[in-house]
């Protein structure tokens, strides 16, 4: 009799489990129950786990541990990534095709090892990550201290530092990282100069941000510097920390994550630590939300560099964007950018249809726009978005190249040149709050859409402008004009280090020379009550805004470091409208 209750009852058990999961309930995954433990490869593992989910909600759990993952044993799939280097990838964390997904790393540490994308998160809804690092055994740049300079004869010296990284000189050149399954840099390419007591740029930091050809020789000297033979129109400073990259074009691996085309995707108190790229991609994606999602140095570290690119960064994206309570620090590249993307038209072929082009490589293979979405038409030399239409269909004829047709009837001005640009893929609202952006190449924040921008409440050190509002078609072809944006309640410590001509609040529309640089282009700027700390008078210059406010601000000049200039006017406008400034106070 009790036997044949304990049979009932388990089954009972069973059909409320089963019921649950037609309802809906994910299913919970203890991975402690797959045998991994702390020091383990488990690339292998987490593939046959997330493989196994068949569409499955599911909530996947990791016991705390120290974990490795290896590029051998991941999913390799030809990607094309915005912003970085297209190209077979290898996958840890395949979440493509999956719903109502949560992993929780319990506070674990993921190591990667070679060329990898830790997450690739592909027409996907409802991703939850969280609890977890991310971190690389060997990082893809090198950095030494500067010894010697000797401009007149065209060298200077580094210390290595060794522990921690890969190099290797061959046939008089410098090759990195040596590690296995990664392609090895054979030219310092993108090299830029720290401080070494504040980990920063280094004051006036933008004559030592070098984009050159590699050294004609680098040799190792009796002391084991090495020597680089190479004439430099600066050298770095001395004692400063000199940090290599490798050559554009071939150093952006790939994210730590890359949302693409998906949906509802939160990152909860995770800490990226490197990535042979951007800390966070979003692609084409809606509702985005980083809490407490760190960019940064690991603690007791040696290393001057987290991610080599951006921090985060989103491309043609859509819905609500919300960074809250996060540290962005020490990456190679802005903190965050969020633009949509211009095309430019290279031929009209009748009323309805014309062919445009993406025009920087690193755009390559990126979707534009789908059938059903609207699209707004830039017209020469008018710079607004003054013609809206309707896509009914897309033909991609290359990687660069679409054949467009529209609803209505092009106006007749249309012409090649002109520029089209996705109005669908902008999100409603981008809010920044309660963050910290420090100690990194560029800029804090880079904005370049319509909708509502809210930026309040955070810590902001930078290289360049703090917060650049810049629609451009000249080089990386990120639109557009920005239509809605607060700025308030922040603190601006020591902004625009780098040097040049540059401003805390830099709105600085670059179009190409077919349009009217004299029309108004960005409008309803409001830069509120903020506190300024600073060592020089450089905080906003716009050129052509309609409706911008400055006001309640409150600005103190140091002595931290010489000014750039003798200018001292705090706020320029240029070929503005309903420019409202008052209620500032500067503080000497």
């Amino acid at each position: 009799m009790r036997l044949h209750y304990l049979i009932l009852l388990i089954l009972m058990q069973a059909a409320c489990v089963q019921n649950q999961l037609h309802a809906g309930e994910p299913k919970r995954i203890l991975l402690y129950e797959y045998g991994i433990s702390s020091g383990d490869d488990i690339t292998e593992t987490v593939n046959n786990v997330i493989s196994s989910l068949n569409n499955q909600s599911a909530v996947i759990v990791f016991p705390k541990g120290r974990y490795h993952f290896f590029a051998t044993k991941a999913i390799s799939k030809f990607h094309y990534i915005t912003n970085h280097d297209n190209g077979t990838k290898n996958i840890a964390f395949n979440l493509s095709g999956l719903k109502n997904i949560t992993i929780d790393g319990m506070g674990s540490e993921f190591i990667f090892h070679g060329e990898i994308i830790p997450f690739l998160i592909e027409y996907s809804t409802n991703v939850k990550l969280m609890n977890f690092s991310i971190d690389w055994e060997i990082p893809f740049y090198i950095q030494g201290e500067v010894l010697s300079t000797n401009a007149k004869e065209g060298w200077f010296t580094l210390k290595m530092y060794d522990e921690g990284f890969s190099y290797e000189c061959q046939n008089g050149q410098i090759g990195f990282p040596v590690a296995e399954n990664v392609t090895t840099f054979w030219n310092p390419g993108e090299s830029i100069a720290f401080d070494k007591k504040t980990k920063s740029p280094v004051y006036g930091a933008n004559k030592y941000d070098y984009h050159g050809e590699r050294p004609v020789k680098v040799t190792t000297m009796p002391d084991k510097s090495l020597k680089f033979t190479q004439k430099l129109k600066d050298y770095p400073p001395l004692n400063s920390v000199f940090i290599m990259k490798g050559h554009m074009g071939t150093n952006r691996y790939g994210p730590a994550f890359h949302a693409i085309d998906s949906k509802n995707i939160e990152l909860y108190n995770i800490n990226i630590y490197h990535a042979p790229g951007m800390g966070f991609l979003g692609e084409r994606s809606e509702n985005m939300i980083l809490r407490k999602t760190n960019i940064k140095l690991r603690a007791g570290t040696n290393r001057y560099i987290s991610t080599t690119a951006d921090a985060t960064h989103f491309a043609n994206c859509k819905g609500s964007i919300l960074m809250d309570n996060c540290l962005f620090e020490n990456m190679l590249d802005d903190g965050t950018n969020v633009h949509g993307t211009y095309m430019e038209i290279d031929s009209v072929i009748d009323s309805k249809r014309f062919v445009a082009s993406l025009k920087h490589f690193q755009q390559a293979g990126f979707v534009f726009a789908k059938p059903g979405e609207k699209i707004w038409i830039l017209s020469a030399p008018d710079p607004t978005r003054s013609n809206l239409n309707t896509l009914t269909d897309v033909r991609k004829i290359s990687d660069t190249l679409y054949e467009l047709t529209v609803q209505r009837k092009l106006a007749g001005n249309i012409k090649k040149g002109d520029l089209v640009e996705n109005k669908t893929f902008n999100p409603h609202t981008f809010v920044v709050q309660n963050c910290t952006i420090r100690n990194h190449r560029a800029r804090n924040i880079v904005l370049k859409t319509p909708g509502k921008i809210e930026i309040r409440n955070n810590y902001f050190q930078s290289m360049m402008a703090s917060i650049l509002i810049r629609g451009e078609a000249m080089q990386w072809y990120e639109s557009g004009a920005v239509d809605n944006v607060m700025i308030e309640n922040n603190h601006f410590e020591n902004c625009t280090l780098g040097g040049g001509s540059q401003s805390i609040l830099f709105i600085s529309p670059r179009l190409n020379s077919r349009f009217d640089p004299t029309i108004l282009f960005d409008k309803n700027i409001v830069f509120r009550n903020n506190t300024i700390n600073t060592f020089h008078y450089n905080i906003v210059d716009a050129d052509r805004v309609e409706n911008l406010t400055i006001t309640g601000n409150t600005i103190l000049l140091n002595k931290n470091y010489p000014p750039f200039n003798n200018k001292k006017q705090a706020f320029v406008t240029k070929k503005c409208q309903n420019v409202v400034i008052k209620e500032n106070s500067i503080t000497e």
